[in-house]
């Protein structure tokens, strides 16, 4: 693991207000002479419910991304939480809604929801996800919208959907085999596994470990070297990279997974899950190992879709078990 200097206060000072009433806010980046490094850093401010990914910080973010897009002198974006965790995902409230809202009602809130945390990937700069702490659900899923991602030791990473009786979302099906590969996806999206920051990095999913103290001077001095570098030239090449996975594949991907899980918050399994978790038990699911036609007839049509983008992208397919965007 690298240990790099912990930076000044000079170089950690927000020149952007640091509004802590919100439940999210930006820091601009200074060096030793008070000069903007063009690094900006975004909080996840919602510690006392572990940042967990609300409506209300969904219209934030909105609001806050129509900023970042309008500062021509950011050059890399660090994405972070504050307090002990990274993101938990949806919080109680939110499951407890979506488990009583109609099946139209949920497509039409989920598809909103990841379409607007997803929409980071916009951004014309690189973007670093700095895991502090637990990174869970959607807010593992969060992370993988990063282009990349350092965590401290003490953090843990878990898509713990099918835990919870539903299916996958935040684009995670798409996200997690593009960052690994097929059969690590199958594995933590499968499972639910709950991993450590170490056994992450050797699947792939992070780039670098620090201890706690130096997550963030690893994050800073990453994204200072990214903005040393010619803008315009990292720009392109980010945006040749971002190809490999481009924007409304993802954008599809999350859509079928709020379709799919607008159903299955309607289900007994979420019962169960969700009562397994208050409970803190092993939970008991009664539902049946089926085809779902829908999901197969999606899958007919994505396959001519891939081979479309496979052929305007010159991305040829390594092997049938390997993801296009590996």
């Amino acid at each position: 693991m690298a240990s790099p200097s912990q930076p000044s206060a000079a170089a950690a000072a927000a020149a952007l207000p640091q509004q802590q009433t919100r439940l999210l806010y930006t820091e601009r980046v200074l060096d030793d002479s008070q000069q903007d490094t063009g690094v900006r850093v975004l909080h996840l401010n919602n510690p006392d419910s572990l940042n967990s990914l609300t409506n209300d910080m969904a219209a934030e973010f909105t609001s806050e991304l129509e900023l970042l897009r309008a500062d021509s002198a950011m050059r890399a974006l660090i994405v972070t939480g504050q307090g002990r965790a990274f993101s938990a995902g949806g919080d109680f409230s939110f499951i407890e809604e979506r488990m009583a809202a109609s099946v139209q009602d949920n497509y039409q809130v989920l598809h909103s929801f990841y379409s607007t945390f997803l929409a980071l990937r916009s951004l014309p700069v690189a973007t670093i996800a700095a895991i502090n702490g637990p990174a869970v659900g959607g807010g593992l899923g969060f992370a993988l919208a990063c282009d990349m991602r350092l965590a401290s030791t003490t953090a843990k990473l878990s898509a713990n959907f099918v835990k919870l009786g539903i299916t996958p979302g935040m684009g995670s099906t798409c996200m997690l085999p593009a960052a690994t590969s097929h059969q690590v996806a199958c594995r933590l999206l499968l499972t639910g596994d709950l991993i450590s920051a170490q056994e992450a990095k050797e699947l792939g999913l992070l780039l670098e470990v620090h201890p706690p103290e130096q997550l963030l001077p690893a994050a800073h001095d990453l994204a200072r070297r990214i903005a040393a570098a010619a803008p315009a030239a990292v720009t392109a090449t980010l945006q040749m990279l971002r190809l490999q996975l481009p924007q409304h594949v993802l954008q599809e991907a999350a859509r079928l997974e709020a379709k799919e899980q607008a159903v299955f918050f309607k289900r007994d399994d979420i019962k169960e899950g969700l009562a397994a978790v208050k409970e803190k038990r092993q939970p008991r699911f009664k539902s049946t190992a089926a085809i779902d036609p829908a999901l197969a007839e999606a899958g007919r049509s994505s396959s001519a879709v891939g081979l479309r983008i496979a052929q305007s992208t010159h991305v040829k397919f390594s092997s049938p078990q390997r993801s296009l965007h590996r």
